[in-house]
């Protein structure tokens, strides 16, 4: 049974990328739509210059009398004012992942996950089912060029691609025809206190897909290897194909013949039903290369050839804060970049090394949350060895999540640092700044002709790289 879209639902919380996403779909779906959060913000405002009915600010007010749900972000308190109003008035309220599962239960859900690379994935797997004609629904965490909507496609067909956020198990809200799992890493340890804990989500994970369905998996990576090695007999004995993908030789689609050259990296991928292709895509990193594979890997399932596959990588420029070229100027290149984890830190720097050769690597990085600092400190330090000039600031903490403000420092990542360029013998400008102004006021400062400045972390930090050549 189709679910019933209610004719008013009001959502707390839009300001973020995915809770923003499921407005514009709402509107498309010709729902009433009222929403609010906390604060202003670049997604806010977009939704307001659209005609959205968006408050700043959370009171008991914003929520209208027809209202029938509430959607909120995970966020949102269970005390913040509009959600209290909603149980006074007895309204059902749903997660933004447990609303998407129930409106798209009857769909075949297309799901990536794993902790790094799931936006682009998804992107690609969108692109790629939308230029085949398949029609999709597609949900991203990040925005699309490709995509009027940004973040969103809004399709006619049964098909629906969603980026699955591990973080407080959302994902384990929805039963996909079709799972990639890019890799496993611990992450979000506020969420996860152990990697073991992380591995079970997974395995609760693979026992939703659904009976019949396909799971793509990384075969690089050992963990996701540990977890399909574990899991697979009682998947085949369900039906579920298992298709791995990635570099090494038993992958069923490999990666071979991969050169990177200035602005471009080309592969081949070899498949154990077709003779090899190659492609071309303009976005930098061995991490997008697996990325491209993952949705290959599974689009090519469902019909789309590699004529579709070569138009769609050779058009794509990347997506919003993943290694984005925001201005080129005067010699400078300005990028913004969405890692926030060690391991994505150190790959984006490899990735800027091998895209601009010879020229001199500028870092600003603003942590993301305390307790990952705190819980992943020692390997940030070593993450940040490429970069030539490295300006840390304060770490930012997303609103609504407990977390303690005194147990690590930005300042005290600086001095590790700073111990650790001295061990290795290396002498590099390394600056503390207390917020994103001061991180802007270091980085013209230290600004040089040739520079590639890379302006990175999951918070607000992102909204300065604009500013910097000015």
């Amino acid at each position: 049974m189709s679910f019933q879209l209610p004719r008013h639902i009001h959502l707390i919380g839009v300001g973020g990328i995915n809770m923003s996403g499921v407005a514009k779909l709402l509107v498309r779906a010709g729902v009433s739509v009222s929403a609010s959060d906390i604060a202003s913000s670049e997604i806010t405002d977009e939704l307001i210059k659209k005609n959205f009915n968006v408050k700043i600010g959370h009171t008991e007010k914003n929520v209208p009398a027809e209202t029938q749900l509430i959607i909120y972000s995970s966020a949102v308190p269970e005390n913040n004012p509009e959600r209290m109003e909603g149980r006074t008035r007895g309204l059902t309220q749903l997660n933004n992942f447990e609303f998407l599962a129930q409106w798209f239960a009857d769909h075949d859900i297309f799901l990536v996950t794993g902790t790094h690379g799931k936006s682009t994935t998804t992107a690609l797997t969108g692109l790629l089912l939308t230029e085949a004609g398949l029609d999709p629904t597609v949900i991203i965490g990040s925005c699309v060029k490709a995509f009027p909507e940004g973040n969103v496609r809004a399709g006619q067909s049964s098909q629906v691609v969603i980026e699955g956020d591990e973080y407080a198990q959302h994902f384990l809200s929805f039963h996909p025809r079709g799972l990639i799992i890019n890799n496993i890493e611990w992450d979000h340890p506020d969420a996860f206190p152990t990697l073991d804990d992380l591995m079970q989500a997974f395995r609760d994970l693979l026992k939703r897909v659904r009976d019949g369905g396909v799971v793509i998996a990384n075969a690089d990576d050992p963990r996701v290897g540990t977890l399909i090695g574990e899991e697979r007999s009682k998947l085949e004995a369900r039906g579920i194909r298992i298709r791995t993908f990635g570099f090494a030789s038993h992958a069923d689609m490999q990666v071979i013949d991969h050169v990177i050259r200035p602005g471009e990296q080309t592969f081949s991928l070899r498949d154990e039903q077709e003779p090899a292709s190659r492609y071309l895509l303009h976005v930098p990193g061995r991490i997008n290369v697996m990325n491209a594979t993952a949705a290959v890997s599974l689009t090519s399932l469902f019909g789309v050839n590699s004529d579709v596959i070569r138009h769609v990588f050779g058009l794509f420029q990347g997506i919003w804060r993943r290694f984005e070229k925001i201005v080129e100027q005067d010699g400078i290149t300005v990028i913004s970049d969405y890692a926030h984890h060690p391991t994505a830190i150190a790959a984006t720097l490899e990735a800027a090394r091998q895209w601009y050769p010879g020229r001199r690597i500028v870092l600003c990085f603003q942590p993301h949350q305390h307790k990952r600092t705190q819980e992943l400190f020692l390997d940030f330090v070593p993450a940040f060895d490429r970069a030539d000039v490295l300006v840390l600031t304060e770490i930012y903490d997303v609103v609504g999540r407990h977390e303690d403000a005194e147990s690590v420092s930005s300042r005290d990542l600086e001095q590790t640092v700073r111990h650790h360029d001295a061990d290795r013998g290396a002498k590099r400008l390394l600056e503390y700044a207390a917020n994103p102004e001061e991180a802007l006021a270091a980085l013209r400062r230290v600004r040089l002709k040739g520079d590639v400045i890379i302006v990175m972390g999951a918070g607000d930090i992102y909204q300065i790289a604009k500013r910097i050549l000015t």
